[in-house]
């Protein structure tokens, strides 16, 4: 199996990975080489070393900090991560934020459950991801655990959103994150299929190029995730018999994309000789 070894990346792997998060990245990738910051550092950075290497703009540094967490989970997480694992994350996190607010009298979300919601919410979307790919999109009761996760997901987000716009805040998003801990502990001691323990794997797939057509489309989901859908019969993705419907694309040409723009990732593959 392949695997991505984020934190002996040099300082250029890490400028040239920086790069594809977003056009204003450019601005910093001078920063980045003149304090020499590589993939062990990368792996730690916190908003005020950001701020030290002269990335003031918060919303940049969402993106690199965002982007980071995606490399973690590959660094450290690619072996032992399958949905059991990810539903447990996502009960844990619902449990907590539903005690936070089962005695609260209060009518407007205070800062420590926003940021508790926003914890809940990340877990859930990977929780997401993973029913929405093979081997679990297409079967009954996964789709709908998938769609019951997206439904009450969406609650506590647009509550969360309106605030003090909304009927009951607090009520509503305990009733909602209390249905989606049920969602975790359903998979986590109720599924008995072994699949839920199978963890992914990272694979290599070498594809040569017809002129410009590798015969696949990507659909993007979400912060830098990039899924490959809609094969092409006969073309090189499926004569490869590597590449599946529902596969993340990870590196292009042995640079890794992850957390990349989804404009930054075609812009990648169209690049690659043929």
């Amino acid at each position: 199996m392949a695997y991505i070894n984020v934190a002996e990346w040099s300082t250029e792997m890490v400028t040239e990975w920086l790069k594809g998060l977003d056009n204003s990245m450019y601005h910093y990738v001078q920063s980045f080489t003149n304090n020499g910051v590589g993939g062990k550092q990368l792996l730690n950075i916190r908003p005020y070393e950001l701020e030290q290497l002269g990335m003031h703009v918060i919303g940049h540094q969402e993106i690199v900090l965002e982007a980071v967490e995606n490399l973690k989970n590959f660094n450290y997480n690619l072996d032992k991560e399958n949905l059991q694992f990810l539903a447990l994350h996502v009960a844990t996190a619902a449990h907590s934020l539903s005690k936070q607010l089962e005695f609260s009298d209060q009518e407007k979300l205070e800062t420590t459950v926003l940021k508790d919601i926003t914890r809940m919410i990340t877990h859930l979307k990977a929780l997401i991801e993973w029913l929405d790919r093979a081997p679990f999109r297409g079967q009954k009761k996964f789709d709908e655990l998938r769609k019951q996760c997206m439904r009450f997901g969406l609650e506590v987000a647009t509550v969360a959103m309106r605030d003090r716009f909304s009927l009951m805040p607090v009520q509503a998003i305990r009733q909602n994150a209390k249905k989606l801990e049920n969602i975790g502990e359903y998979i986590i001691k109720d599924i008995m299929d072994p699949i839920i323990l199978q963890p992914a794997s990272l694979d290599l797939g070498l594809l040569k190029k017809r002129e410009s057509d590798l015969g696949f489309l990507i659909m993007q989901s979400f912060h830098g995730v990039h899924r490959i859908t809609e094969i092409k019969f006969h073309s090189p993705a499926h004569n490869s018999g590597k590449v599946e419907d529902g596969d993340e694309i990870v590196q292009i040409n042995y640079q890794t994309v992850v957390g990349w723009e989804y404009k930054k990732v075609l812009q990648q593959l169209q690049e690659s000789p043929p």
